[in-house]
């Protein structure tokens, strides 16, 4: 599995990967917490393994609706055997945590020396609360990333459609950002998307970097919880709080950029 998109040069460091099992999950997941604060940017990524091919759901014709595609998901999801889970956090100078530290985690099904998915991903959402609200989670394959996370979060069962899906993912991950999304989707307004031709996965990634440096992202509401090819969250009153969310925000970066440049501390 390859890891989050994030380079070495993120932070200046050598990126190190830990893989983390039965025996040092607890220590790994205190480090994790200790520093999400200081680190509130994380990416996220999974690698799954399925089912024998033998057993698995007949092909069928490609979804050609985010409703089936969502059910493809469930059904992907529902056979998956064995997974790795590779989380790297960082600061919006893209600095990895602990000099270039990514985690990632081996689960197994039944017996065996893996990881417990179910403490794992309620660390991560524990991590997410802790680090409202500059916590931001980024995945370049959103849906597949962050279906296998919810499963377990939500006590080993994908909700059934997927409006309520994307729901959950809001409320586990308010500020969530696909990358695949962003550089392929125009806004609203048909503007270019955000990271248009930004090219591999870490130019991806970098150009995402440079937006948070710019404290752009708050503005960029539509694409919150917004993930390829399932769509957003669109219960009207989820869209009202995000638009006021992001509102509230430019304000506060408004005031503190005039008390800089009338020489106050932020």
């Amino acid at each position: 599995m390859s890891a989050p998109p994030a380079k070495s040069a993120a932070g200046g460091g050598k990126m190190r990967v830990v893989d983390v099992w039965a025996h040092n999950e607890e220590e790994e997941l205190y480090l994790l917490r200790a520093f999400v604060r200081a680190f509130p940017i994380a990416a996220l990524a999974t690698s799954q393994q399925q089912e024998d091919a033998a057993a698995a759901v007949p092909s069928s014709p490609p979804p050609d609706n985010m409703e089936s595609s969502y059910q493809a998901v469930i059904a992907s999801v529902d056979r998956v055997r064995s997974a790795q889970l590779a989380l790297a956090l960082l600061n919006i100078d893209g600095e990895l945590a602990l000099g270039g530290r990514i985690w990632r985690f081996h689960f197994h099904s039944g017996a065996g020396a893996g990881a417990d998915p179910y403490r794992v991903c309620q660390a991560l959402y524990s991590c997410s609360r802790a680090a409202v609200p500059q916590g931001t989670w980024v995945t370049m394959d959103g849906a597949r990333d962050l279906a296998y996370v919810v499963r377990h979060l939500n006590g080993g069962a994908l909700p059934p459609d997927r409006h309520r899906f994307l729901h959950l993912c809001n409320v586990f991950f308010p500020n969530l950002y696909d990358l695949k999304v962003l550089a392929e989707w125009s806004t609203a307004e048909d503007m270019e998307p955000p990271l248009f031709d930004a090219g591999a996965p870490s130019s991806l990634f970098a150009r995402f970097l440079a937006l948070a440096r710019k404290r752009q992202l708050d503005l960029m509401v539509g694409y919150n919880a917004f993930l390829s090819g399932l769509g957003a969250a669109d219960d009207p009153r989820l869209v009202t709080y995000k638009r006021w969310r992001a509102e509230l925000l430019e304000r506060k970066r408004r005031v503190r950029e005039m008390l800089r440049q009338n020489g106050h501390d932020e």
